[in-house]
């Protein structure tokens, strides 16, 4: 057993080449797949969670230094069977939480959704939904109608309405049947201003769950509540502005003054 002046494992981890020093090691909190090691699918994927499949707990002064699956599941990556290989010994399955229980697990499966998401890989993502979760990928389906990748001429976000829904309905999310009061579930529109007077209105949801941003999102761009700003990211449309001030009302009056059907 390690003593507070020694580190074997992190030693060894070093000397296999598995980390160039300790104090990287300590940095990056994990083991990355090296550059060149090939991965047949579905393990090719950008994900950083097959990316970097092994966490890495630093020794403190009363525990030693922990190693550690992200996910279960990973125990057939081809890196981690390498790793394995090399050390001798078989990986934790269930992560390498420090003394106060925290893992980078639950952070990976988020990375997983998001990394597939806005690399418009979602039947991938759907795939190998295993290595994440439910809520994470209806999340990552809310940040992919929110954002746009910065090459992106149309700006309309990372994934379209059409396959937005098709996850949803995958991960059997219900779809709502109050259009408006899901969208008003959000937080009231807010300017932003910026120091040229440019304005922007940032659409903030709360602490509401996956399932309700996500809905929402989807209803507010198919009703034209939110719209693409020139960068791609999405914003309250001044129609979305007007209909959230009129609440449950009937009618709405637009900016030009003129009464308008909510609906």
């Amino acid at each position: 057993m390690d003593t507070p002046n020694t580190d074997t494992l992190g030693d060894t981890l070093v000397e296999t080449g598995f980390a160039p020093n300790l104090a990287i090691l300590d940095i990056n909190n994990s083991l990355a797949v090296p550059h060149g090691f090939e991965l047949p699918e579905p393990w090719n994927l950008p994900s950083r969670m097959f990316r970097h499949p092994i966490e890495v707990c630093p020794p403190d002064s009363a525990h030693p230094r922990k190693i550690g699956l992200r996910h279960p599941l990973l125990a057939d990556h081809p890196f981690v069977r390498h790793v394995e290989a090399r050390l001798g010994f078989e990986i934790d399955r269930n992560g390498a939480p420090n003394r106060h229980g925290y893992s980078s697990g639950p952070t990976a499966r988020w990375w997983h959704a998001v990394d597939l998401i806005t690399a418009r890989k979602w039947r991938e993502l759907l795939a190998t939904r295993q290595f994440t979760e439910r809520e994470c990928i209806m999340h990552a389906v809310a940040y992919g109608c929110r954002y746009s990748h910065h090459e992106d001429k149309k700006a309309s976000g990372y994934i379209s309405i059409t396959d937005a829904r098709t996850v949803m309905n995958a991960v059997g999310a219900s779809e709502p049947g109050d259009r408006s009061a899901t969208i008003r579930a959000f937080s009231a529109p807010c300017v932003c201003r910026q120091d040229k007077g440019s304005e922007h209105w940032p659409i903030n949801t709360g602490r509401l769950s996956a399932e309700a941003e996500a809905w929402g999102m989807i209803f507010g761009i198919e009703d034209g509540w939110f719209r693409y700003d020139r960068a791609g990211f999405l914003q309250w449309s001044e129609l979305g502005r007007e209909r959230y001030a009129a609440g449950d009302s009937a009618t709405f009056i637009q900016a030009s003054g003129q009464a308008a059907f909510a609906f």
